[in-house]
């Protein structure tokens, strides 16, 4: 007689979900700890059942690197993790998620953000299948909303998908919040996670991803790391190769990869990888490194050829750009209708008060037709500036007007139509700069990671980007050829 075997994928059924029993309350129903880490290891190692690859079918077994990030998930407000992929990440997520459901509490959140909605989407399929796996949570537990929730039933707890958009995840009142690949993760929705970590006295986040190729949150967290200089309740671990290493080394392997001791990730893997992906991306992906994966975007010498062209005369109409934090150089540049570029005003850590003084000299002595500035910077000073009358614009967010501006102001300066007053700091910027070249043949100007400044320039692209826009609006005079 064939052995029955409990169904698969019982908790997607569609329709009414079946009355849960008044049977006993689960085996870890009466579990007291006042160690959180302690009890979600213990809960995982002997409740979550590997749904697939190594050890499948089996309790999960928590290697020592495992363990060390759910003590450092539980022992911070907000704990940041970089590691290369196959590391059975997902898995472990899913075992975290899942635990933080089950445990008891009344409504406990669990809030997935992932740059890719699909990506997120694992993690919850990897914690409904250890749900499915384990008896006493079967029939506790249902999937809704096509798989992006799963619910433990007798409590209200949840764990949720969010999309990587500010609208989904606004109003979240999580109890485990965790940021999947938070290398290629959005600045603004990571901290917009951060903010939400007060609203519970039990809320903790992790960010846990291979290191991007652009310096976002977790790389600025890196540095803050190395600086000694992260804020109280925030820690950072990194798995990583030694810095130049050659991309062969086996013992470098080891030291980047735990899950190679830890007997989950196959060697043979990392073989193949290493011939078939570039050097960069194989640094990135399987040693765990920070690599610039940008280029230069010039060609050598195009900034420099192009014609001068210094400062224009008093009153003639242009448009300026504002770039730059406290912490970096704040830069001016402007641009005149006809396309010529020159360099402003600059300071460091410069002043409200400052940066003001500096654009009303501005407007004193040109005709300045709009002030662009980027929309998240002294968000105070600028509203104060435009309730006094002063023509000021927000640059606007978007892909395409990011990829039509940089691609143009390239071919300006390429083809050398671009005139400019040839001032050092602003060649500097310029030179600085780095570009991600997109499908299309677009370009996309990033900050490099090695931090550079390059507030001028991004601030000469949008003063000239605008201008741009505005000359093809203003009248022109009428001019006399015969």
């Amino acid at each position: 007689m064939a052995k029955q075997r409990p169904l698969r994928g019982t908790l997607e059924r569609p329709g009414p979900k079946p009355q849960l029993a008044l049977a006993e309350p689960p085996s870890w129903d009466d579990w007291t700890s006042a160690d959180e880490a302690r009890r979600a290891i213990r809960w995982v190692q002997r409740f979550a059942i590997t749904p697939t690859g190594y050890g499948a079918g089996e309790p999960m077994a928590l290697a020592d690197f495992q363990r060390e990030l759910v003590r450092d998930l539980y022992g911070n407000l907000a704990t940041f993790a970089s590691l290369p992929t196959g590391q059975g990440k997902t898995t472990l997520l899913g075992a975290i998620a899942l635990e933080r459901i089950v445990r008891g509490d009344d409504y406990a959140e669990v809030d997935v953000l992932a740059t890719k909605m699909g990506q997120a989407g694992q993690v919850v399929l990897a914690a409904s299948r250890m749900a499915e796996l384990q008896p006493e949570l079967r029939q506790r537990c249902a999937l809704y909303d096509e798989g992006a929730e799963l619910r433990y039933r007798p409590t209200g707890s949840r764990l949720r998908v969010h999309a990587a958009r500010a609208k989904a995840i606004e109003g979240l009142n999580f109890t485990l919040g965790i940021v999947d690949e938070v290398g290629f993760a959005v600045d603004d929705l990571v901290e917009s996670l951060i903010a939400r970590l007060g609203k519970r006295t039990d809320a903790h986040l992790l960010g846990i991803g291979t290191p991007g190729f652009d310096p976002n949150i977790l790389w600025r967290i890196r540095r803050d790391h190395v600086e000694g200089t992260l804020a109280p309740g925030v820690v950072y671990r990194e798995w990583s190769a030694p810095e130049g290493c050659d991309v062969a080394d086996k013992r470098a392997w080891r030291k980047a990869n735990p899950a190679l001791a830890a007997g989950f990730l196959n060697p043979a893997a990392l073989e193949l990888q290493l011939g078939l992906l570039p050097e960069s991306k194989f640094r990135v992906y399987h040693l765990g490194q920070w690599v610039d994966g940008a280029e230069a975007w010039l060609p050598p010498g195009a900034w420099e050829s192009c014609p001068f062209l210094g400062a224009p005369p008093e009153g003639q109409p242009i448009v300026l750009g504002v770039e730059g934090t406290y912490d970096r150089t704040v830069s001016i540049v402007g641009a005149t209708l006809e396309g010529a570029v020159f360099f402003g005003w600059a300071a460091r850590q410069a002043t409200d008060a400052e940066v003001a003084d500096a654009l009303r000299e501005a407007c004193d002595r040109w005709d300045v037709l709009e002030v662009v500035h980027a929309r998240r910077i002294r968000t105070r000073l600028f509203a104060r500036l435009r309730q006094d009358g002063m023509p000021l614009e927000p640059w606007p967010v978007g892909t395409d007007v990011e990829a039509q501006s940089a691609s143009e102001l390239y071919r300006a300066i390429v083809e050398g139509t671009l005139l400019h007053d040839h001032d050092d700091m602003l060649a500097d910027h310029v030179g600085n700069l780095r570009a991600r070249y997109l499908a299309d043949g677009s370009i996309r100007l990033l900050r490099p990671g090695t931090g550079e400044q390059v507030d001028a320039a991004l601030a000469m692209r949008a003063a000239w980007w605008r201008a741009q826009d505005l000359a093809d609006t203003q009248p022109t005079e009428a001019v006399r050829i015969f």
